[in-house]
């Protein structure tokens, strides 16, 4: 395993993996946030008077606050350190759950929503800063595999454990589990996570640090660096599309088939089952291909997915084919998001949480704006046909995955000099 000079602080393999749990617990905290109540949106809708389509659009206000968090937590855990992030992000979080189990309006929804997602995006910004300060290259890629491998459990289980909750008691229990579950993260992670930011540890000061650039720079450097926007591009826009799937699968699964909401988190689960596939996949090509290469064929599968998609929209489409489709789409992320975060962070080894941020802002932003889109062309086609269809979540998603591809193809070049000297 190959460990990044500067962090020699875990080098067995039982410590990595057990780092990888932890890591994948509070990683989860975002998938958890966005998934479990999917089956109760219905519910929710008629509990808080107000259409399913408000309801809906309170994933992209999640997803919005998520980037504000990323965007504010990762430069400060540089500076800060990574563990008083955590905790900081992870009590936020946990207080708006618990105030959102008194939500009485669709506004309150929203808002407590977005000041949630904020606190997760603080803590969550952490969990790639801290593989990136002990780990390097295709081995950084591997770690962060493993912990996707564990985290994906979450959205997994998330929808079962939304539905089994409405079964037996009302919406509102969903968010004081997840005030509670953040919680245990937490008080988990402030006692077995070590700190990583060996400047923070070693009490080196930013201003008298040679290595240390302003805030402003350091985003400037990063969003300026033609590679690294080049792995930020496929990774943000690879999950724009699965995230106009899930802003559109209550629909798309509720309404437009009519499935149950006992069946709809075995239907959703089944994305995942594919991800968690499609990284130990992702783990093992690593042994044998470059993790660009792996992360080429996972968008080019994507864009397949999606033309079928477009194309069984339109011709009476079968509950069992879209299933199908939506599963590979959203399962290729498994060969996307570790080897995009990983050819990104490679540049940046000494700010890495604000290239975690930077990541993190423009994948969550991207998500929220497409989510956006997919609900206004869908209302669109909708009053110019007078049928709400599958067209306008294919197109999107389609488009989402084809820039995504033409991105990394056109800035990610190789280069000579592999890592930056920041």
């Amino acid at each position: 395993m190959s460990i990044s000079s500067d962090s020699p602080l875990i080098t067995s393999p039982l410590a990595i993996k057990s780092l990888a749990v932890l890591l994948a617990m509070l990683v989860a905290v975002a998938p958890l946030s966005i998934d479990m109540y999917l089956p109760a949106m219905q519910f929710m809708a008629e509990d808080l008077s107000t259409p399913i389509h408000y309801i809906e659009i309170s994933i992209s206000t999640f997803l919005f606050g998520f980037a504000i968090g990323q965007l504010v937590g990762g430069p400060l855990s540089d500076k800060l350190g990574r563990k008083p992030l955590i905790a900081v992000g992870l009590t936020l979080f946990s207080i708006a759950s618990l105030l959102l189990t008194q939500t009485e309006s669709i506004n309150q929804l929203l808002i407590l929503r977005a000041v949630q997602a904020l606190g997760g995006g603080i803590a969550v910004v952490n969990s790639s800063a801290i593989i990136r300060d002990l780990f390097e290259g295709d081995e950084m890629a591997k770690v962060l595999s493993m912990v996707a491998i564990v985290m994906m459990s979450a959205p997994l289980i998330a929808p079962m454990l939304g539905s089994l909750i409405i079964n037996f008691f009302n919406w509102n229990i969903i968010f004081l589990f997840l005030s509670i579950y953040s919680i245990i993260v937490m008080a988990l992670l402030l006692w077995r996570l070590p700190e990583t930011n060996l400047l923070k540890k070693n009490g080196l000061n930013n201003k008298n640090s040679e290595n240390k650039q302003s805030l402003w720079q350091s985003y400037k450097h990063i969003l300026t660096h033609r590679q690294a926007m080049g792995y930020v591009l496929a990774l943000s826009f690879s999950f724009s599309g699965m995230f106009v799937f899930i802003t559109a699968s209550a629909f798309a699964y509720l309404e437009y088939f009519g499935v149950s909401t006992k069946l709809f988190p075995f239907i959703f689960g089944a994305n995942v089952v594919i991800m968690m596939l499609m990284n130990r996949i992702n783990v093992w090509a690593l042994n044998h291909y470059h993790s660009k290469t792996i992360l080429t064929v996972g968008l080019s599968i994507q864009i397949v997915c999606g033309l079928l998609l477009i194309v069984a929209s339109y011709l009476n489409p079968n509950l069992y084919l879209i299933v199908f489709l939506v599963m590979l789409f959203v399962g290729s992320i498994g060969l996307v998001a570790a080897n995009a975060t990983a050819g990104t962070l490679n540049f940046f080894p000494k700010i890495s949480g604000t290239a975690t941020a930077v990541m993190g802002v423009t994948q969550f932003t991207m998500g929220a704006l497409a989510g956006i889109l997919w609900s206004y062309l869908h209302e669109l086609y909708f009053m110019a046909t007078q049928q709400h269809t599958l067209s306008p979540m294919a197109w999107m998603m389609t488009a989402c995955a084809i820039i995504g591809f033409l991105g990394l193809v056109t800035l990610s070049k190789p280069s000579k000099h592999p890592y930056s000297d920041i």
